[in-house]
This record gives C-alpha cells, sequence and structure tokens, in this order.
C-alpha cells in the first residue's frame, strides 16, 4: 500500500526497514479509506516512521508509544531524512493518527480511561423519564442532567428533605456566575426536575416555584433576518463545482427554503429524502417527524451534491465533511460553521451568524408572500401559533396598514 504514496524504492526500504514499518501499509490504507489526500498522508506516515524511531532510541516498543515524549523530542529534532519540517501540525498529528491505528490492530494499548463519578440515582431516573415520555434529545437530556446532578451534589440524595430556601439559594449561587442564556437554560432544566420529583413524590408539590424567573419578556425581541439581496450573496458564493461547493448550496438552500434547523439538516439521512413523491422526511425535536414538500431547486441542489459525496465514508447520512476524516456532521454546530465560513465568503457583515438566522429569514419571507400564520407554522413545526406570530413584527409594510393612528394625532 506504500506504493501509492511513495515510488522510489530507497524511501520505501528505508520506511519499511524501521520500527513502524510493519503497520505503515495497514496504516496507509487506513487513510486511504478515510479520504486524506496523497501529500497529507505522506505527511503522516512520514511522522508515523519518526516516531517508531525515536520510541526505539529512548527503549520504548510500539506497544507503548508515548505522544508527549515524541512531542518533546520535536522541540529539539535534528534526525536525518526528516522532511517538511519537525515541530508541526501534521507531524504531532500524524503520530496521533498512527497511535490511533496501533490501537485499532491490537498493538497499542489504549490510555487509562478515567473512571467517572457514579451519577445519582435521581438524575438516571430522570434522563430515562426524559427520553421516554418527553422524547427529549441526547443534547437536551445532557443538559438538563447537568443541573439535575449539581443540585442533588450541592443539597443531598434526600429531596424530601430541601425546602424553598435551599433551592432558591443554591440557584441565586450559581445565576450569580453565569451569563443570560445559562441562566435561561439553568431555570428550565431545574424547574423541570423538580416537577419530575414531585410527581413521583420525591420531594414537596410546588418546590420549582423556588427557581426565580429571569426577566426576559417572551417574543419581545425582533427576528433576526436577512434580506433577499443578502441571500442571493450568499448562493453566489457557493457557485462552483467542488464537492465543498456543492455541499454548501444543498445546505443553504435546505436553511433558506424551508427553514429547516442546523440539527435537522445534519441528522437528514439518505432515505429521507423521497424522490417520486418529491418531499423530504424530517424529524426535529421530542421526536416530531413531519414531510416538507421538497422545492425544485433544493432537490438539484442535493442532487448535483450526492453526485460528487466523498465515497470513503459509507454513512446515511447525507452532510458529511469534506475535510479528512470524511464523517457526518455530529450536531447542528457544524452546519451552522459552514454558513458562517459561507457568510464571509459573500462577505455579509450581519449582528448574528450561522444557520439559526435564515430559519428566521425563511419564516419572514413567506410572511412577505402572504403565507398565513398557521401554514408557515407548519412547515416550521411550531408547536403553538404565538410562536410563529413573532416573526409577523418583521412585516412593517403590513402592519402600516393594520396600525391605527394616536387620537392625538386625529
Amino acid at each position: 500500500m506504500l506504493e501509492t504514496y511513495f515510488s522510489a524504492s530507497k524511501i520505501l526500504g528505508h520506511l519499511r526497514s524501521g520500527p513502524s514499518g510493519p503497520y505503515l501499509d495497514g496504516f496507509a490504507a487506513s487513510l486511504e479509506r478515510q479520504g486524506y489526500s496523497p501529500d497529507t498522508a505522506v505527511r503522516y506516515l512520514r511522522a508515523a516512521a519518526h516516531a517508531g524511531h525515536i520510541m526505539i532510541e529512548r527503549g520504548v516498543s510500539l506497544g507503548d508509544i508515548d505522544l508527549a515524549a515524541f512531542s518533546e523530542h520535536l522541540r529539539s529534532c535534528r534526525c536525518p531524512r526528516v522532511r517538511g519540517g519537525r515541530r508541526n501540525h501534521h507531524t504531532i498529528y500524524g503520530a496521533r493518527l498512527f497511535r490511533r491505528h496501533l490501537i485499532e490492530v491490537g498493538v497499542c494499548r489504549s490510555a487509562a480511561v478515567v473512571t467517572a463519578p457514579a451519577e445519582p440515582k435521581l438524575v438516571t431516573d430522570f434522563k430515562a423519564w426524559l427520553r421516554k415520555h418527553r422524547g427529549a434529545s441526547d443534547a437536551t437530556i445532557r443538559l438538563y442532567a447537568r443541573d439535575a446532578a449539581g443540585i442533588v451534589i450541592a443539597l443531598g440524595s434526600a429531596p424530601t428533605g430541601w425546602s424553598p430556601a435551599d433551592v432558591r439559594g443554591y440557584f441565586m449561587e450559581h445565576a450569580s456566575k453565569c451569563g443570560s442564556g445559562t441562566i435561561e437554560k439553568m431555570t428550565t432544566s431545574l424547574r423541570a426536575f423538580l416537577r419530575y420529583l414531585a410527581v413521583e413524590g420525591c420531594c414537596q408539590a410546588g418546590l420549582d416555584n423556588a427557581v426565580s424567573a429571569y426577566a426576559h419578556w417572551q417574543l419581545a425581541d425582533m427576528p433576526r433576518y436577512l434580506s433577499a439581496e443578502q441571500v442571493n450573496q450568499l448562493i453566489a458564493a457557493c457557485d462552483g463545482d467542488t464537492s465543498a461547493r456543492r455541499r454548501d448550496l444543498a445546505i443553504l438552500l435546505l436553511l433558506a427554503r424551508l427553514g429547516l434547523r442546523a440539527g435537522d439538516v445534519a441528522q437528514l439521512r439518505l432515505t429521507d429524502i423521497e424522490w417520486q413523491a418529491g418531499s423530504l422526511r424530517v424529524r426535529g425535536k421530542a421526536r416530531y417527524e413531519v414531510r416538507l414538500p421538497l422545492p425544485q431547486d433544493v432537490g438539484d441542489a442535493i442532487a448535483a451534491y450526492l453526485e460528487c459525496r466523498p465515497s470513503a465514508c459509507r454513512s446515511d447520512r447525507v452532510f458529511l465533511r469534506t475535510i479528512a476524516p470524511c464523517r457526518p456532521f455530529r450536531n447542528g454546530d457544524g452546519i451552522s460553521s459552514v454558513m458562517k465560513r459561507v457568510m464571509k465568503r459573500a462577505g455579509i457583515v450581519t449582528s448574528v451568524k450561522g444557520a439559526h438566522v435564515l430559519r428566521h429569514t425563511a419564516a419572514t419571507e413567506m410572511l412577505r408572500c402572504g403565507v398565513p400564520l398557521e401554514k408557515i407554522g407548519l412547515v416550521l413545526r411550531h408547536r403553538g401559533i404565538d410562536t410563529t406570530a413573532y416573526y409577523a413584527k418583521a412585516d412593517v409594510a403590513l402592519l402600516k396598514q393594520v396600525a391605527q393612528p394616536w387620537p392625538e394625532a386625529l
């Protein structure tokens, strides 16, 4: 497999005769499967060979390869045959990938796993309840469990002895160290946990009222969105035939035309696209699944991307990273990062960046086109009309038609 990246027999002999030699062909095949470019693979293979020589010189076998020792060696490395720099990102990361490969083939022992402290049973049961009865996502469960574990550790594992003063004191102490967004999330998670405990008979009813509400009026802000001209700039910034540009365009149109959340796009699977019916199956919050119409331009963009989608990854997720290792996005943060880069490429400067601003953009655009609020709510999968009414404030022209003058002005 090394012959794929090296043609000189002298270099091949040097690589195969070294301590890392028996494993370099397998490592090269692994790099190819993960979609690394030939130039990058060459750097990583050289780093693997370099690390092997250093470990043997220090009397350490490959089974005990020490990345910290190798990194320390690179500070003053004067080894012959080392090319492309000594202490750089490729060398260190290549050695780390080689170590992972050795762990996979059973040569190297994995690092000792630090045992996490046991989770309180109250929190474990709360997580199971959230998953079964509320359909909460893993990210939401982790957030709620973190705050629930915090209050259990602070106040004790016997909620029957918790008083409103204890709960309020704990909340106020932690809220004083957090920002507004964190306070709102902590308020929601603690109230949910205390209500769950009350229903289970583990604490007195109404204890959730001891968690103070953050002074933030619902739907008080104006929706943040982009203009039609700015959306066209984003589309123009995705022009090109490369896999990355086609992927960015498909993601952009899904967000701007259908108002999907970043997490919806990240979790989209190939089987969710119903080409014959011209629809898209979307799974949102609380396992809420709907079918949305697939616009022609969105379908064309997805089809164009699938033609050049990286084949190294066998995942059924639609969108993959274009930088090796080519794998699906873990969550919506990756989708938001893609959109931030597209905005920067398009030269759009706004106070808000990321994928969610395009969801607001889709809603306000539908409203301007005369789509009723209830139908906009169906597309955005809102649970109540009040949430959709939030976007009505953005249609200033329509508000001018219904606004009444002050009596004094008459």
